[in-house]
């Protein structure tokens, strides 16, 4: 027998952990973020707040937490000096003359710490907990959402390298006068226009994958065992 008198009430409820950081994608339209038409990493810093324990950021400030917000300063400086490495190639060992150092930028990564910092400095996953994502962990899920929808909007549009040359045998330091070649150090205080160098070469190491390593190759140009140099490089992104 048919009834049409009983109302079947119910309440929908998301499943936990089943939010997907993928964005779905349509003719007409996506929900992607709005993203910067070009970035550039240079020597500045981000600040952004979360919790410690959570990765958590509160909607409204206002009201009273459970867990206490606290600020986290990013240096793009430093992101930069995570992501690369340099190392001494030289083929006449009798000479400290043109030495070859050769770089690889981990431009990928690079672009994927500074996504990261930006969206939380916006606060873009604010009020979404932990549980709610696949892996229980809100930034873990903020780098997949980066991986799966903002990467590949990006090419490389240019790569600045900067240089300054430092006497280490006559700056009066003993320890430095010790006839051994000095490693370069990465410093932002050579980043200034009259240090910028045009003679270094970049290349990548997949021309379809623009984001790939970058290899950069430099020839010192001072003798080794009397100069060392301080180095730094600026990367500029475009959006396709």
């Amino acid at each position: 027998m048919k009834t049409t008198t009983i109302i079947q009430q119910y309440k929908k409820e998301p499943v936990i952990g089943t939010k997907t950081a993928k964005e779905v994608k349509s003719f007409f339209g996506t929900n992607l973020v709005d993203i910067e038409d070009e970035i550039i990493i240079s020597d500045v810093s981000i600040q952004y707040s979360d919790t410690p324990s959570t990765h958590y950021q509160y909607y409204d400030l206002t009201t009273l937490v459970s867990e206490q917000e606290v600020t986290k300063i990013r240096s793009l400086t430093d992101i930069k000096y995570e992501n690369h490495t340099i190392d001494l190639y030289r083929q006449d060992y009798t000479s400290y003359d043109n030495l070859q150092w050769n770089y690889v930028v981990k431009a990928r990564n690079i672009l994927k710490e500074y996504l990261f910092a930006r969206l939380k400095e916006s606060r873009m996953m604010k009020s979404i907990r932990k549980e709610q994502t696949p892996k229980n962990d809100i930034n873990t899920f903020l780098y997949d959402y980066i991986e799966f929808n903002l990467l590949d909007r990006y090419n490389i549009n240019y790569i600045t390298f900067y240089v300054q040359y430092k006497n280490v045998v006559d700056d009066g330091n003993t320890t430095n006068n010790n006839y051994i070649i000095k490693n370069p150090t990465f410093d932002k205080i050579c980043y200034k226009t009259e240090n910028i160098v045009k003679d270094v070469r970049i290349l990548t190491t997949d021309y379809l994958n623009n984001l790939g390593d970058v290899n950069m190759v430099y020839y010192q140009i001072k003798n080794a065992i009397q100069y060392t140099f301080n180095y730094y490089f600026v990367i500029d992104y475009k959006k396709i």
